[in-house]
């Protein structure tokens, strides 16, 4: 399950990690991106050696779907490839979602407790996502693939984002890649040991609160709701 991440380094360290040459402009951090809005995306969709940083909404919507169709801000990895809602997405609109890290809530006997997940070394993370550029009036979306949770994360959330190792980022982008067993044997995952997490302020509950601090860790025993 992601439902709630981290997006505060900049659109030219995005770039740089990705190797996009030249002036991509700036970007507003965002330490709490929410479903419905519209983060930063990196595609390939004018070719492999070309990919572009641009803003899709949160929430997948195939440019086939009834105006009150779903629009799920998550796949299942292991159901995307045949699933009719993603298949067509996945087989041939694939693309990388920038993260320094996400946010799962914990359940407790006193309640849920918000962790933040994010790379030891504080290295940018990339999610596999798919997406659907729309037709007409309809608008770029996209959703993150899920799987099942690293072992030492699985207490927290029994789901957490495909995180992509960085030696498969342009592959995973190729859309010259189309079949499913191809696409399985490019997605490479990051090691899960070389994630981190801890407890949060319960500020990060409201997506208006955005602001370095409900990233910081505090004292479990002094975090109040």
């Amino acid at each position: 399950m992601c439902g709630r991440y981290d997006r505060h380094s900049p659109k030219d360290r995005i770039a740089d990690a990705i190797g996009i040459a030249g002036n991509v402009g700036g970007s507003t951090p965002n330490y709490n991106v929410a479903p419905a809005t519209y983060p930063l995306n990196v595609n390939a969709r004018f070719g492999r050696d070309a990919p572009h940083i641009e803003q899709f909404r949160w929430g997948f919507r195939p440019h086939w779907a009834k105006e009150d169709a779903p629009s799920p801000i998550n796949a299942r990895s292991e159901k995307v490839a045949t699933s009719p809602y993603f298949r067509q997405a996945f087989a041939h609109r694939r693309c990388l979602v920038p993260a320094d890290g996400w946010f799962e809530w914990q359940k407790t006997e006193s309640g849920k407790v918000p962790q933040y997940i994010y790379h030891a070394d504080g290295e940018l993370l990339f999610f596999a996502g798919i997406y659907e550029i729309g037709e007409g009036a309809g608008e770029p979306s996209f959703a993150i693939l899920t799987q099942p949770a690293a072992k030492h994360l699985a207490h927290i959330h029994d789901r957490m984002p495909v995180v992509l190792d960085p030696a498969c980022w342009r592959d995973w982008m190729d859309p010259a890649l189309a079949t499913r067993d191809d696409i399985k044997a490019a997605a490479k995952r990051l090691d899960p040991d070389a994630l981190r997490f801890h407890q949060v302020s319960t500020r990060v509950n409201k997506p208006q609160n955005n602001d370095p601090s409900i990233i910081e860790p505090v004292d479990p025993t002094a975090e109040t709701s």
